[in-house]
């Protein structure tokens, strides 16, 4: 049996570190108590234990997952990637000299857009330091879109990646792992996102702002309401900065804005005649993102 070094994981039965194990048969991650979870063929792991879940398939379901990840794949949201790229790299930079290794943990990370654009980055614009290593691990309570992610992985770098299913309110990740923790339209419990964040490390929660996809509103509701970002202070952190990034969407066909409908919430509460007039007149409209940094104390 190979064992292999500890990587973000921790048990969610016994919070001991899991350790990947590899056989002639089976991979696996392990804890020294001897609890066990077995390697999807996709690369990824389950985590999620029954008391933490709602229903038998929670998330995001299969239809939704498919929409999101084509519409993402034809980088309509690829600013967004850009902008947390960037900012991560910039922060990693100042740290290069002192960290061999840089962690960056998606609390909630879908089909792994994000997460593999923000990789691609950090490898592409690489610091001069000849031993700089990287992790990115991510979960989702939705398993159609961690199977998605961790396919996705296998494909590039799988070394670098981890994937699991698991509840982002109680994160199975080693305490005081993650460099950076980023969270891009996924609900969050900030004690767990405290408790595995290194001391100093940077908390990057994108959010809905204002107007973002105001035009499809207006096609939704007959009196759309601007969402209105949550500013309150949260114990444990410094706020870093907070700033809005907005850019325009376009929607060349009815399939972009059937996918980009079917991944608000808005899919569930519009009518019928609204939905058509939708997919028929909606060319385009706003992307409008709220990007609060925050520094753990």
């Amino acid at each position: 049996m190979e064992n292999k070094a500890p990587s973000c994981w921790r048990c969610p039965v016994c919070e001991l570190p899991l350790r990947l194990n590899s056989t002639i048969t089976a991979r696996l991650w392990q804890c020294d108590n001897q609890h066990r979870f077995d390697i999807a063929k996709e690369g990824y792991v389950n985590l999620l234990q029954p008391q933490h879940k709602k229903s038998k398939a929670p998330g995001d379901s299969k239809e939704m997952v498919l929409a999101r990840r084509a519409f993402l794949s034809q980088d309509h949201y690829l600013p967004l990637a850009q902008h947390v790229s960037e900012y991560l790299l910039s922060i990693f930079s100042k740290n290069a000299h002192t960290q061999n290794h840089l962690s960056v943990f998606d609390a909630g990370c879908g089909e792994g857009y994000y997460l593999s654009s923000i990789a691609d980055y950090l490898l592409t614009n690489t610091f001069d330091n000849a031993g700089q290593t990287y992790s990115f691990c991510g979960i989702d309570i939705a398993k159609p879109a961690v199977q998605k992610a961790a396919k996705q992985a296998q494909i590039g770098s799988p070394d670098i990646f981890d994937f699991a299913v698991a509840n982002a309110f109680n994160l199975p990740v080693l305490d005081d792992s993650q460099h950076a923790v980023i969270q891009i339209f996924a609900p969050s419990k900030p004690d767990e996102i405290h408790r595995i964040l290194k001391t100093e490390g940077m908390w990057i929660n994108v959010n809905p702002a204002s107007e973002h996809l105001f035009e499809l509103k207006n096609m939704v509701y007959d009196s759309p309401q601007k969402h209105i970002p949550e500013t309150d202070n949260i114990e444990g952190f410094t706020l870093v900065s907070q700033q809005t990034l907005k850019f325009e969407l376009i929607l060349a066909d009815a399939q972009q804005r059937q996918n980009l409908l079917m991944m608000t919430p808005f899919y569930w509460t519009i009518s019928r005649d609204k939905k058509q007039k939708l997919l028929e007149e909606l060319t385009s409209t706003h992307a409008h993102f709220d990007i609060t940094v925050l520094r753990k104390q």
